[in-house]
């Protein structure tokens, strides 16, 4: 006989010396048939006998007497004494899943069962009771996990809903009286998850489950749904990329944080909250994304666009910077207008994935962040996305990895990298996503594009209104995005905006290097990791640490490599693969 020591329901546990377990159900074989209650171990006296299939629960530790195992049990029919579990290698005893028909049946665990010698073709059917039709049977040996219990208390009997290990689900008996055991405890019992979905912006979407759930057994499931699994077990979860109401899939939310990627992997907790989150406002085509961009700074800010001569044609192409401007700003300010503060918050044009940069090598970006979104850009490839890049940031704000919303805070304005004083540079640009690579490549023209609508205002700059050692201005843009709370500012270093003719340490005040050190700031094509988890450009110790300490956590961050939702092996396996990439330019 099967004897086990786990823990079970919340009850007071307490191990006995067979290995049974205080308040365990057991039940008597068809060997045990006609089985005695004694007052006490090796007594001769008999308080009654128990038919097979009689269940009951164990009272405390076990006791040897006379080369027998002896349990003290409380059983069904009222008996309560000492019984013997088997002599000569016959097994009248054997442990029952769940709490039996005395004095209730509950099912808050799954229990690990096997289909034992007496029930040889076990009937799995639709239903509890012996009316229901069969869907199979299951012979002796055959494993599942009962999940779901009804007690029928006028046949006597006990069924369990099972998911068989071969994916099976149905109802069987655990044991008839007077017939036998059927069902025997294979092992510790589990507690069960449940995972509540449902779904903003749209509904009736259809998501495609693996492994099928312990209710319906289906591989496609319907939303609002509600699943069952084994607390533990990894489960994952596909959403269409566009919902029947036409919405576009923008990310999912488990117990509030947020995951980008249609498919969700997760470890199934006992109680989890997923929403599916659609909406119909997510640009779906260049032209919307383009026409849909928020200023990169708060609601009522003013900001100039103004660029170098070369960023109007290769350096980079058609890329613009912004400056912040007083109240009362001059025509063509450049002195007295500008509001040289550092620090102000920059915001996410777009809805996307963040991945920030620190200052490495000669780039002349400085610590720059690049906002990927979810659209595709006409013409181009299934991983080709479009992107926004921002930089000379003092610092970031959101962490590398993570997902970000329209006008949520992702840095804060500087003057890092080859820069001569605190402004945003701004692209858009195509991003190419492969494996754990990010490549940078086509740049969208920004200046005087007919196409873009920054909240809602042309991106113009007049070429007739020439600033002094800067390039040329254009008509201001006001904010729009509301930023109710950002994270502690730590006041790095930043370097004021006071030397158009070289680049300034802030010690001597004296020009430390010319503006023109690193040519051509980012290359057309660029090629960053993911596996960069600290986004310093090097594959290297620091990122496997960050992976290691949050191994298993489910999470929106740099250390999802994978984008699945949750940090695991996949996520170790490609960090490892790629370390040391990146190192030897990254100082």
């Amino acid at each position: 006989m099967r004897r086990l020591c786990g823990v079970w329901i919340a009850v007071s546990v307490v191990c006995a010396a067979s290995g049974q377990v205080v308040s365990e159900r057991v039940g008597v074989t068809a060997a045990g048939n006609n089985l005695a209650v004694r007052p006490t171990p090796c007594s001769t006296s008999s308080l009654g006998a128990l038919p097979s299939g009689m269940d009951g629960a164990v009272l405390g530790a076990a006791q040897a007497c006379n080369g027998l195992t002896w349990l003290p049990t409380r059983w069904a029919n009222g008996l309560q004494g000492w019984t013997a579990t088997g002599a000569g290698g016959t097994d009248y005893l054997a442990p029952l899943a769940g709490q039996g028909v005395f004095p209730n049946v509950s099912a808050p665990l799954a229990y690990p069962v096997r289909v034992g010698p007496n029930a040889s073709a076990l009937n799995v059917r639709t239903g509890p009771g012996a009316e229901n039709a069969i869907v199979t049977t299951k012979s002796a040996g055959a494993t599942g996990w009962a999940y779901e219990v009804f007690n029928n208390t006028v046949a006597n009997t006990v069924w369990w809903k099972i998911r068989w290990d071969d994916g099976v689900i149905g109802w069987s008996a655990e044991g008839v009286r007077g017939a036998g055991v059927y069902l025997s405890l294979a092992g510790q019992p589990r507690p069960k998850a449940t995972l509540y979905l449902q779904t903003l912006g749209t509904s009736s979407v259809e998501v495609q489950v693996s492994p099928t759930d312990l209710n319906t057994g289906a591989t496609t499931i319907t939303l609002p749904a509600t699943l069952v699994y084994l607390s533990g077990e990894r489960v994952s979860l596909t959403a269409p990329e566009v919902a029947p109401n036409g919405a576009r899939f923008t990310r999912w939310l488990v117990d509030g944080a947020s995951h980008p990627r249609r498919t969700l992997t997760l470890y199934a907790a006992q109680v989890s909250r997923i929403t599916l989150v659609y909406s119909p406002n997510t640009p779906q085509t260049e032209e919307q994304f383009l026409r849909s961009l928020v200023a990169p700074w708060r609601q009522g800010q003013v900001w100039l666009p103004s660029t170098y001569d070369t960023h109007a044609g290769n350096n980079p192409e058609y890329a613009v910077d912004f400056n912040r401007l007083s109240s009362a700003r001059a025509t063509c300010p450049y002195y007295n207008g500008f509001l040289q503060d550092c620090n102000e918050p920059i915001l996410a044009s777009h809805a996307g994935r963040v991945y920030t940069r620190a200052q490495s090598g000669c780039t002349g970006y400085g610590n720059y962040a690049i906002v990927v979104s979810n659209v595709r850009p006409t013409g181009g490839g299934s991983n080709t996305y479009l992107a926004t890049i921002y930089a000379h940031l003092n610092y970031f704000l959101a962490p590398n990895g993570a997902t970000v919303e329209a006008g949520a805070p992702i840095g804060r304005l500087g003057s890092t990298g080859s820069s001569t004083g605190p402004h945003l540079h701004y692209e858009i640009r195509h991003v190419t996503v492969s494996g754990s690579t990010l490549t940078l490549g086509t740049r969208v023209q920004v200046l005087n594009n007919p196409r873009i609508r920054l909240s809602g205002q042309l991106l113009q700059v007049n070429f007739n209104c020439p600033i002094s050692g800067l390039g040329y201005g254009g008509p201001a843009i006001t904010g729009t995005a509301p930023v109710s709370s950002l994270p502690p500012n730590i006041d790095p270093p930043c370097t004021p905006y006071n030397c158009p003719g070289g680049l300034i340490d802030g010690l001597d005040g004296l020009p430390d290097f010319a503006p023109s050190r690193c040519d051509g700031e980012l290359p057309d094509t660029l090629t960053l990791y993911l596996s960069d988890v600290n986004g310093d450009g090097c594959v290297d110790d620091a990122d496997l640490l960050q992976v290691l300490l949050r191994f298993g956590e489910t999470c929106d961050s740099g250390e999802d490599i994978t984008w699945d939702g949750i940090v695991d092996d996949a996520d170790l396996l490609t960090l490892l693969m790629d370390l040391g990439l990146g190192c030897e330019t990254a100082n």
